[in-house]
């Protein structure tokens, strides 16, 4: 049997359910605590993320993926958005380790195409370990998000390690959340369903530290990060 065959002809629930809105989206975001965008106002608290970096912005985009059924629908819009671009051969769809497994699983499903992820390895990088991708097969990249393109560039690099002949990439790459300046990388076009300019300073070059702005940690203090303590 060639199961790639068979699981294309399964048609996957949930077509029949409404569109999910830009607007419904970054809702659903910032109800499951994974979104939080600055008011402007100069005296707001401000993030300090993990790098020690300052921000008028902050996403964690697996605090709303954990809700399977709407990750589920958010793989559909992503799909419609991946297939709005590119409509060649998938035949598989790769995420990294872990954020980004359960979304590029969900939109395998609505490709009718193979998955895997990637694991962690040392330092950044991300090692493909199981699955042998044959020479003709072609693989679309997904994420869940994308701030600086780097686990992006590891997953592909841990393909690539993983096989002696190149991997033929899609020209399209999908993204739920997109927040980086990076809008294409080896000549991938990077599709994004949602994108948030979201900004980054050093701590000495920041305008809200400048303007007496006191930056917190976005996971520990988000009541008073959004004003709701």
């Amino acid at each position: 049997m060639n199961l790639l065959e068979f699981q294309r002809s399964l048609e996957p629930a949930f077509y029949h359910v409404d569109s999910v809105t830009l607007d419904k989206f970054r809702e659903m975001l910032e109800s499951a605590e994974a979104l939080w965008l600055h008011s402007g106002q100069p005296q707001a608290p401000h993030a300090e993320l993990t790098s020690g970096k300052c921000s008028d912005g902050f996403a964690d985009v697996l605090r709303l993926l954990r809700f399977s059924r709407i990750g589920f629908l958010l793989a559909r819009e992503l799909t419609l958005a991946i297939r709005s671009a590119y409509d060649g051969p998938i035949d598989w769809v790769v995420g990294s380790d872990h954020a980004g497994a359960t979304l590029s699983q969900n939109v395998a499903v609505w490709l009718g195409a193979n998955h895997d992820f990637t694991e962690k390895g040392e330092g950044k990088s991300q090692l493909w370990k199981r699955f042998k991708i044959e020479e003709n097969e072609v693989v679309l990249q997904v994420e869940e998000l994308m701030t600086t393109a780097l686990t992006f560039q590891e997953v592909r690099k841990g393909i690539r390690a993983f096989h002696e002949y190149p991997i033929k990439f899609a020209p399209v790459a999908g993204v739920l959340v997109h927040r980086s300046d990076v809008t294409e990388i080896e000549q991938t076009r990077i599709v994004p369903y949602a994108h948030y300019d979201i900004k980054v300073w050093d701590p000495a070059e920041c305008p809200f530290c400048k303007s007496g702005s006191v930056r917190v940690r976005p996971k520990t203090n988000w009541a008073q990060l959004t004003g709701k303590a």
